[in-house]
């Protein structure tokens, strides 16, 4: 299961990939986090049209 983690770029708000885990497992059944920096992640949910939201 890959893991993919986020953190929001501060002068644009966008999302910008910090890291990525376990792509030799394969590309099925991804989790995507977003890190605010501090310590603490949230689980992003991708939408059918593959928008991201929380």
């Amino acid at each position: 299961v890959p893991i993919t983690v986020y953190m929001r770029e501060k002068s644009s708000e966008s999302l910008i990939v910090i890291s990525e885990y376990g792509q030799e497992y394969g590309r099925q059944n991804p989790i995507r986090v977003l890190y605010h920096g501090y310590g603490h992640y949230d689980a992003l949910q991708v939408s059918p049209n593959g928008a991201q939201s929380k």
